[in-house]
């Protein structure tokens, strides 16, 4: 259930996981320094959990699975136990 069908590239099913999971790690960066005080932007905690967020919301929307392959992986994965 694509509506657009405008993603990037013809992608793998790993490999798009693997670009959401690099987009996952500014934003666990970005939460960490609010929540635990490192002071890694200076004062500011609020802007670069803002952008790494929208950074995970465009990596998810372009570069991340589709419901499709994601359903193809879980149906491929179910035949392989059966058997």
């Amino acid at each position: 259930m694509e509506i657009g069908g405008d993603r990037l590239g013809t992608f793998s099913l790993t490999v798009r996981r693997a670009f959401v999971g690099c987009a996952l790690v500014p934003c666990a960066v970005a939460v960490g320094n609010h929540y635990f005080g490192w002071g890694l932007f200076g004062g500011g905690d609020v802007w670069p959990i803002v952008a790494s967020f929208a950074l995970l919301f465009l990596v998810m929307r372009y570069l991340g699975p589709t419901v499709q392959q994601l359903r193809e992986y879980r149906e491929a994965r179910g035949r392989s136990r059966e058997k």
